[in-house]
């Protein structure tokens, strides 16, 4: 049994659902072998050694991986790569990398579509590319419900079993740190820019006077970062940049975690991203911006607080009643139900059981 992924991510840098998806998989098909390919993208070097249970190829373009040529030549490798594999099972991740599929010269016997980036954000192309899969794919993965209903109204798949899997992480046991051991403050990790992530409201006066703690790669020209550190005043600290293992240690010992992006395009929308289920499921209640997905599964479980929109005046006042009830009885509850829903749905292995009964026993 031979298992094959082309991913649109360097591994260990972001989507960690492909890394979870394929160590699930691998558990299914007890002696299968894996082969992951991705891209060389400049500033992220490999961290294969992370992964010793993986068959990893790097494919080195000329041009950026991300840009129309880059992407071009990114597809040709993996394909020749996937072509030579021969897999039994492939997954493909993301309308990015989709192209593979139309360049095999065998169909694998199982194909999965874990498609969780909005397809229209590509443009016309995967657009048009996605309404051709009807018997190409075997099922098709979304992150998010109303996502999917979008997706599915847009092109179809025919009978492809369609399934929504959250970004959550793998189950653990470790326990909710008690308030005696955090530190009272706000924790926003992830990527600081002016427009996507609403960091100019980490600059105004009001929101200074909370304190929050900023960790993430800052968007923008170098005269762009550096005004934006001068910015960053009273209460409010920017970190830097800390890998994913620090911010796993660090988050614990939060009060609260900030989830919140400008909703200004379809993709930036719906589904909710890997820290807000973390933030979840280390016992730090997140405090989020009304997204579809936070709002639903805040409001289903009780175990954080939603802004009522994304201004300026909304962040403000869910801090100040955050800032108020912490240490009380109300955030207490909070965190324990944080755990409740961490232990009865989300986490990885919970969402991975949807998949689990639509693949083919080899």
């Amino acid at each position: 049994m031979r298992i094959g992924c082309v991913s649109d991510v360097c591994l260990g840098y972001g989507s960690a659902q492909i890394v979870y998806l394929v160590e699930s998989l691998l558990q299914v098909y007890p002696g299968a072998e894996s082969l992951i390919v991705e891209p060389a993208v400049p500033g992220q070097s490999p961290r294969h050694n992370r992964f010793p249970t993986f068959r990893i190829r790097r494919a080195t373009t000329r041009f950026a991986p991300y840009s129309e040529c880059g992407r071009t030549e990114y597809m040709l490798a993996a394909s020749r790569l996937m072509n030579d594999w021969a897999p039994d099972l492939l997954l493909i991740c993301c309308t990015f990398t989709l192209p593979v599929l139309f360049k095999l010269t065998k169909r694998p016997a199982q194909v999965i579509y874990f498609s969780y980036e909005s397809i229209p954000h590509y443009g016309e192309f995967d657009v048009e590319m996605n309404r051709w899969l009807n018997g190409l794919i075997d099922v098709v993965i979304f992150p998010e419900e109303n996502r999917a209903a979008l997706e599915i109204g847009r092109f179809g798949f025919g009978d492809t079993p369609a399934l929504v899997l959250y970004n959550c992480p793998k189950r653990h046991d470790r326990p909710a740190l008690p308030k005696s051991l955090r530190n009272g403050r706000f924790l926003y990790s992830g990527t600081i820019d002016r427009t996507e992530t609403l960091a100019e409201y980490f600059t105004i006066p009001e929101v200074q006077t909370y304190p929050i703690d900023l960790y993430g790669p800052i968007r923008g020209s170098e005269k762009e970062r550096s005004e934006f550190r001068s910015q960053v005043q009273g209460r409010v600290r920017y970190h830097g940049m800390v890998d994913r293992e620090s911010i796993e240690q660090i988050r614990r010992g939060y009060a609260y975690s900030l989830v919140m992006w400008n909703p200004h395009t379809e993709n930036q929308l719906y589904a909710a991203p890997n820290k807000f289920f973390e933030s979840i499921a280390d016992g730090v209640p997140p405090l989020s911006a009304p997204h579809a997905q936070c709002k639903l599964l805040t409001e289903r479980y009780q175990c954080g607080l939603l802004l009522n929109d994304w201004s300026e005046s909304a962040l403000v006042a869910g801090l100040q009643s955050a800032t108020r009830i912490y240490g009380t009885g109300q955030w207490e509850a909070m965190v324990r139900r944080c755990e409740t829903a961490f232990r009865q749905e989300l986490n990885w292995e919970c969402q991975f059981e949807k998949l689990k009964v639509h693949l083919t026993r080899q």
